[in-house]
């Protein structure tokens, strides 16, 4: 099955340059120099970017909204579903979701997050924008995504960690 991705090049590049400054964060807080990236294939699969004895899937600040003029801190994007249908990110082999800020990184673990998505998305209601706590899903796309206040997921962190 052919696949068009949803991601420009330039996202990407920014992607991996958040990721680089997570884990010069991730050396200094734990100490250590032993930090593996994932491969493209673990990244793509099982949904996470660097592991120190955990494994961290890392979201960059994002837009609300494509047409947005700037990115927001005070929101982030979950993923239950990528955009090929497949299990999304929330569901992936990572152990733990650094999530960026202006100031932080948010470390929150997977099962907290999940518990979290579970109380918060009862109703399984789907919408065509992006709504607090609610199913989002893309015009033309399969994926399934919640948006989420960054402050429950500061509430819910195991760590936060100053940029």
């Amino acid at each position: 099955m052919n696949y068009i991705r949803d991601i420009s090049d330039e996202q990407l590049i920014q992607g991996k340059f958040v990721e680089n400054i997570f884990k010069t964060k991730l050396r200094e807080y734990f100490n250590t120099a032993e930090v593996v990236d994932a491969t493209p294939e673990q990244d793509m699969n099982e949904h996470w970017d660097i592991q120190v004895n955990l494994k961290f899937d890392v979201k960059g600040l994002k837009k609300v909204r494509r047409n947005d003029n700037k990115t927001d801190e005070n929101f982030h994007y979950i993923e239950l579903k990528n955009v090929q249908g497949k299990t999304g990110w929330l569901y992936g082999e990572a152990t733990h979701f650094s999530f960026e800020t202006d100031d932080y990184w948010i470390i929150v673990e997977k099962s907290a997050l999940q518990e979290f998505i579970k109380i918060k998305c009862k109703e399984k209601i789907k919408c065509t924008v992006p709504t607090l706590y609610q199913l989002y899903t893309r015009k033309n796309r399969k994926d399934v995504i919640v948006l989420v206040k960054t402050i429950d997921l500061m509430a819910i962190a195991n760590f936060i960690i100053n940029k």
